[in-house]
């Protein structure tokens, strides 16, 4: 099983998500971050190890303080991407802004916009490839927007 990385200023959330992610299945090592700043930490650090075992999904939150999902997603994609190319993204932000849903099509490294608490059944859901991620969800970003 890969590992999970779960960024996201709720302790609650964090809790929560962790708690799906186990028991779904999908893993059995859920990293958490409190905020983008923290999530690029780790990545520093993994990156530095040359560690093959690395989260291909992470569960990002949008709106957090210090450094936040977008400001995460620049960063990851500009330094640690290139390293770490089989990473997804979910975004699981209870926003319904139009605009920050439009711009997540601008990442490629986003597989979904969720709106929604995340539930076993939808983790369950993803498949989960040695070669990278892929995703069978209910709710695509096309559907959200249309």
């Amino acid at each position: 099983m890969i590992p999970v990385l779960c960024i996201n200023d709720s302790s609650i959330n964090l809790f929560v998500q962790k708690r799906l992610l186990l028991q779904s299945g999908i893993t059995d090592n859920v990293i958490t971050a409190c905020d983008g700043q923290e999530g690029l930490d780790y990545y520093s650090r993994l990156r530095e190890t040359e560690n093959n075992d690395y989260p291909r999904l992470i569960l990002l939150d949008i709106h957090m303080p210090r450094v936040d999902g977008w400001q995460f997603l620049d960063k990851f994609s500009e330094l640690y991407l290139p390293f770490f190319k089989d990473t997804g993204v979910i975004i699981n932000s209870f926003t319904v802004d139009e605009n920050e849903i439009s711009k997540a099509q601008n990442y490629p490294i986003i597989m979904d916009f969720v709106t929604s608490q995340l539930t076993t059944d939808y983790l369950k859901n993803l498949d989960l490839h040695q070669s990278g991620i892929r995703i069978e969800a209910s709710q695509k970003l096309e559907d959200i927007l249309s």
